[in-house]
């Protein structure tokens, strides 16, 4: 009895992490190189720098700073939606990217990582996540 009731608490601790993407299927965001990921003022936890290093291990150009500054030669603005929370500690509960065209601000991909309860999940392993699922990545 005290097992069973052990292994419904952990259970209970512990939630599933899911990922989700939507993406324009005529659009393969693999012949892109050049990527711009927009720096969020309300971001105090550098989720923009994360994002453009996970495009730089994938092996695209990816810098990352102010709507303002964006280069006239990009091929894709990446924008982001992270949702910090804190439970004795800060971490990272939910991350929304959207890939679109840096001029028209046509939608190219939208992928969403939610990893509720408190086992930590690193922003990078989030990222890369999403990133897998863009970029078709097995």
């Amino acid at each position: 009895m005290r097992l069973l009731l052990l292994i419904v608490s952990l259970a209970s601790l512990t939630a599933c992490s899911s990922t989700d993407i939507r993406r324009d299927p005529a659009t393969d965001l693999n012949q892109f190189k050049r990527f711009y990921v927009e720096t969020r003022i309300n971001d105090n936890h550098a989720t923009d720098a994360v994002i453009a290093a996970e495009l730089r291990s994938l092996g695209f150009e990816a810098t990352h700073g102010h709507l303002t500054m964006i280069p006239d030669d990009i091929d894709v603005l990446i924008t982001y939606d992270a949702r910090w929370t804190w439970d004795f500690r800060s971490y990272l509960i939910n991350l929304e990217i959207t890939a679109q065209h840096p001029r028209t601000l046509k939608l190219i991909a939208t992928g969403n990582a939610h990893h509720p309860g408190i086992t930590k999940k690193e922003p990078a392993k989030m990222v890369r996540a999403i990133f897998k699922k863009f970029f078709k990545q097995t």
